[in-house]
């Protein structure tokens, strides 16, 4: 088992995590880092605290709901068998309940962007999602093809107090065509994904995922979130 970062700190490390990227024409490119975030490292923790979102999009769904958003600089092989990826995260809402949490939550992310495939779970103050996504991407995945999928497992038994850390672990099987999202070693999703990608990387952030209307975002509402990560590993 691989400890990826142990967050010692002061600062998120370079060679470890970049800000993910979408390229909006050849010359032009958009960041997922909102300039809001108070970002703080040490102890072990990462840190991502907004106290109201500021960045959003008015057009592109993608670029709307990531807030702020870093992937791991390392690619990992899923060639090789069965590979695990956990965490440990803590979410809590600002200015709203975290009842929808399409108003935010912290996001632990499986991702591989070159086939828009995604594998996340997700947390806000009062309870814990998985996520599976093909993005609609224009030029590279057709809107019919695209689909977002959030998964609640009520019967999990997992209890969720505001703040509170919990174990979070995607395990990919890519021979076997199979995703598991698992919290605190329960299952609350399994997934059949035939056309794998051969590598993910892993990352973390803060999201909304409220759909553009009539040409204006409606994520920004005056909520903000504060997100926790430690303990990232891959075996």
């Amino acid at each position: 088992m691989q400890t990826y970062d142990d967050f010692d700190g002061p600062q998120l490390r370079e060679d470890r995590w970049r800000y993910l990227e979408v390229p909006l024409s050849d010359t032009e490119t958009w960041r997922y880092a909102d300039p809001a975030t108070r970002i703080d490292v040490g102890d072990g923790v990462a840190s991502l605290r907004i106290e109201a979102f500021t960045r959003s999009h008015s057009q592109v769904q993608i670029l709307d709901n990531p807030k702020h958003l870093l992937v791991s600089v390392e690619e990992f092989d899923l060639t090789t068998g069965p590979r695990t990826f956990a965490v440990e995260m803590a979410a809590e809402n600002i200015g709203v309940s975290g009842a929808d949490y399409r108003d935010g939550f912290a996001a632990f992310n499986v991702l591989d962007m070159s086939s828009a495939q995604v594998f996340d779970l997700i947390a806000t103050s009062r309870q814990a999602f998985a996520i599976h996504e093909r993005l609609f991407v224009p030029g590279m995945v057709d809107k019919d093809d695209a689909f977002s999928h959030v998964v609640h497992a009520p019967l999990a038994e997992v209890a969720f107090e505001s703040g509170e850390f919990h174990r979070y672990a995607v395990i990919i099987d890519r021979d076997n065509a199979t995703v598991r999202w698992q919290i605190e070693g329960a299952t609350v999703f399994t997934a059949h994904a035939p056309q794998l990608p051969r590598t993910v990387q892993i990352g973390f952030g803060i999201i909304t995922l409220h759909p553009i209307r009539d040409g204006h975002s409606t994520s920004v509402r005056g909520q903000g979130l504060h997100g926790r990560w430690r303990n990232f590993t891959v075996d």
